[in-house]
């Protein structure tokens, strides 16, 4: 019985909320990869999609089961922050949150440091973007097809 109750209590703290947060500038390309994820994932109640990571980071407290993010995200406001910068806030603030960064950037140090320093998947947008985020949030756990 004391099993059963440690279990709950520790299940509770890592509850999956079935929110998925996509920051991402190109309005166009979010919401395909809203239309992706909620068609083939069922257990997905919710994608939220911000322009740029101060707004995102309005909303972390939501806790959400995975943020995708862009690298650049200035395009439609240039004095935003880049993906990386929230990166580091986020990480402050919930140092477990799951990260995808999904950026068109080809610099293998912007990558390193995505995947090394600040411990996130890094995808390249390209025509297999999609399919690779699908896998990455089948091994995250809690996505289900």
């Amino acid at each position: 019985m004391a099993n059963n109750f440690l279990k709950k209590l520790f299940s509770s703290k890592t509850a999956n909320t079935g929110i998925v947060f996509i920051v991402e500038d190109n309005a166009a390309y979010a919401k395909l990869l809203d239309f992706y994820i909620k068609n083939n994932f069922k257990n997905v109640k919710e994608v939220k999609i911000f322009p740029v990571g101060e707004t995102a980071l309005d909303e972390l407290h939501r806790n959400p089961d995975l943020i995708i993010m862009d690298y650049f995200l200035n395009s439609r406001y240039h004095d935003a922050e880049t993906g990386l910068e929230t990166i580091k806030t986020i990480r402050a603030q919930k140092p477990e949150m799951n990260i995808i960064v999904l950026s068109a950037q080809s610099d293998v140090d912007v990558m390193l440091e995505a995947i090394e320093k600040y411990h996130c998947s890094y995808l390249r947008k390209n025509d297999q973007a999609f399919e690779k985020i699908g896998e990455l949030m089948k091994e995250i756990g809690g996505f289900t097809a």
